[in-house]
């Protein structure tokens, strides 16, 4: 019998044709997503298209990028799908924060700071303790490059463990994108033994493959095909 407290939570739709279902109707609120997987297996486009659908709800939703700065991604969702992020950040719907080894921009830069450069986590930590209470999306992109660029797992595993607290106070949800073999391989076990769904991706030939290996909800352990299209990422269901 499903108990009372799960049937009163919401499920927040990833906008992935294909993956709500597999997830019996997307993700429950307050809770954390480890996707997993070998680069160039479309994880990023996911996140993003995760946040898409959220800004498409007039949700407010944070990015923490460690991979592109806000002019590249922007170009990038643009060119594929015709989808504008930055006016959602002039209009403060999305939170884009770019974190590099070099330096790490704030568009828009809270009054009166200015970029500065990180010797620690300490910054991101900030950033994290600054989400405001109606955040209902959050994507780091990537949790591996936080591992090399601050070099000590246990301040990482921390930032993990507050995004999953903030997560289930803004009753929303958390996604860390890993890029599988960048960091050990029991950080990584560690990363999803805390996180409440796993999805790994793999490269399977010439296919890009998607499955489900921990979730809130029932689900199986079967591969799917990934495709990559002109409206988005598709999970195709292999029955």
């Amino acid at each position: 019998m499903i108990s009372l407290r799960l049937m009163q939570k919401d499920w927040i739709k990833t906008g992935i044709k294909g993956l709500d279902e597999l997830l019996q109707g997307g993700v429950v609120e307050g809770s954390t997503v480890a996707l997993v997987g070998p680069v160039g297996t479309l994880k990023s486009y996911i996140g993003y298209q995760f946040l898409c659908e959220g800004l498409r709800r007039n949700e407010k939703c944070v990015c923490i990028n460690t991979n592109q700065d806000l002019d590249t991604l922007d170009f990038q969702m643009r060119v594929n799908f015709n989808y504008n992020m930055k006016q959602y950040v002039d209009i403060g719907f999305l939170r884009f924060v770019y974190y590099s080894p070099f330096l790490i921009e704030y568009h828009p830069p809270p009054l009166g700071e200015l970029p500065t450069r990180p010797s620690d986590a300490g910054t991101i930590r900030d950033t994290i303790q600054k989400i405001e209470d109606d955040i209902t999306r959050i994507l780091i992109c990537t949790l591996s490059q936080f591992f090399t660029i601050i070099g000590d797992e246990r301040p990482v595993i921390d930032l993990v463990y507050r995004l999953k607290a903030k997560a289930k106070r803004n009753r929303g949800v958390a996604v860390f994108i890993l890029d599988s073999g960048v960091q050990s391989r029991s950080v990584e076990e560690n990363v999803k033994s805390i996180c409440d769904y796993v999805l790994e991706t793999k490269e399977d030939q010439t296919l890009r493959k998607i499955r489900i290996v921990k979730a809130l909800t029932r689900h199986n352990l079967e591969w799917h095909k990934l495709n990559l299209t002109s409206e988005g990422v598709q999970v195709e269901p292999l029955f």
